[in-house]
């Protein structure tokens, strides 16, 4: 029996398809489950048949056949690092390397920046105050405070904060504001909201909130020397 024509070609055309490749299956099942969104990035990890599926700093591991997909903290046991994490801190690196200084309020060293930190702030928040006191220790270690708008504790908190943006110097208002003193109203745009949704695409739902420029997120208070130490240590 010969097939007609247009069988054929059909037939033929689907013996000549690819297969769907790993990657591609995985994204086509992720759209099911995740729709509406794209990963950020695909890729094989060193555990076979897995992969590493991430949107922004939220990571899922898919089995190679895109059936399984696990949630949680991935680690390599004989290296003992948490490669999950590794992944975050890579992201939140190149997030931060990409905000630039006019959008924050910065504390620079007079001499060499050996490290940077970029801190949600709020300048009601008791812990940021005492580790705002301690702002001449980091400046004389080379340490750059790089201030992000995070004002989460009381009603004026934002209002303040914005006051503080708005001030001819903001470093002198957040000087002002974090000693408990009043900071002159101002009126201008702010990237409040922007800093509040970046905090929270990050996970950050206290202050202080310390991510360095390697990526490191240290939630809460840690006094200067021990933050030195974990500077000095990446």
């Amino acid at each position: 029996m010969r097939l007609p024509p247009k069988i054929l070609i059909l037939l033929l055309a689907f013996l000549a398809a690819a297969p769907l490749s790993a990657n591609e299956a995985i994204e086509k099942r992720m759209a099911e489950v995740v729709p509406g969104l794209s990963p950020d990035s695909i890729r094989a990890m060193e555990m076979n048949g897995v992969f590493e599926v991430r949107y922004g700093t939220d990571i899922f591991y898919v089995s190679e056949d895109a059936r399984f997909l696990l949630q949680g903290s991935l680690i390599d046991l004989e290296a003992r690092e948490n490669l999950t994490e590794e992944t975050r801190r890579g992201v939140r690196s190149e997030i931060f390397a990409g905000i630039p200084d006019s959008q924050l309020t910065v504390y620079s060293p007079d001499g060499e920046v050996r490290h940077t930190v970029n801190v949600f702030t709020d300048p009601n928040c008791p812990f940021c105050r005492r580790q705002h006191e301690e702002m001449t220790a980091y400046l004389d270690a080379g340490v750059e405070v790089r201030y992000f708008m995070f004002p989460v504790l009381g009603r004026e908190s934002p209002a303040v904060m914005n006051n503080i943006w708005c001030a001819d110097s903001r470093t002198d208002a957040m000087d002002r504001a974090k000693s408990g003193l009043p900071v002159a109203q101002g009126d201008c745009s702010t990237p409040l909201e922007e800093h509040l949704a970046l905090g929270r695409e990050l996970g950050i739902n206290g202050t202080p909130a310390t991510v360095t420029a390697n990526g490191q997120l240290i939630s809460g208070y840690r006094p200067v020397v021990e933050m030195l130490q974990l500077l000095e240590a990446e």
